[in-house]
């Protein structure tokens, strides 16, 4: 979407910068919930589900440790990062500005990631898959195109609307896991595992 914005090549660079950042801090994430995915799938399976809850909350609690190391590395380098991508001056202002606005979320895509993992440990991968394509497809690129082109937010709003994305995934993976016992889990392992 960012390349059919007003001024597209502005829109692009900042976007690129983005995504390039973002995806180096998400790898970071996506280990954390590979390794949360086989501790509690392990857990459940060993039938142990005191300890698949304590793996469940060392993995968020590091996520959100990380998260804010990373916020206060974003801000800090807001405007040196996009410039050792960028040479154009329009461009590295306009990706420092979508950093500023995006670092504050590195929280919930930290979370998102590994709450994903989660669900793929305790064997829920297809309620994972369903809520993240609600969250992508019916909720967040709406919202990103609303507020990127109609409120003409521009890049800041495609990330906004990608917020919107993480909002919504991590307030439904946080709820069924309230809503699921650590018990039932267990024995959801055990069931498939002796099928």
């Amino acid at each position: 979407m960012a390349g059919v914005l007003p001024n597209p090549v502005v829109a692009m660079s900042a976007h690129s910068v983005l995504v390039n950042i973002n995806s180096i801090i998400y790898m970071i994430f996506a280990g954390l919930a590979v390794a949360v995915n086989i501790r509690v799938g392990n857990c459940l399976d060993a039938n142990r589900p005191k300890q698949a809850k304590a793996s469940y909350t060392v993995a968020l609690t590091l996520t959100l440790a990380i998260s804010l190391l990373s916020i206060v590395f974003l801000y800090a380098t807001r405007w040196t990062l996009p410039s050792l991508l960028l040479n154009d001056h329009e461009s590295i202002v306009r990706a420092a500005s979508a950093l500023a606005v995006w670092a504050p979320f590195e929280i919930l895509d930290g979370q998102n990631t590994v709450l994903q993992g989660l669900f793929r440990g305790a064997g829920k991968q297809t309620v994972g898959a369903s809520i993240n394509a609600v969250a992508y497809y019916v909720f967040g690129t709406p919202l990103a195109a609303l507020l990127g082109f109609y409120w003409a937010l521009g890049v800041e709003g495609l990330w906004i609307g990608f917020l919107g994305i993480l909002v919504s995934a991590s307030c439904l993976y946080f709820l069924l896991f309230e809503h699921w016992t650590w018990e039932e889990l267990a024995n959801d392992v055990q069931k498939r595992t002796l099928a």
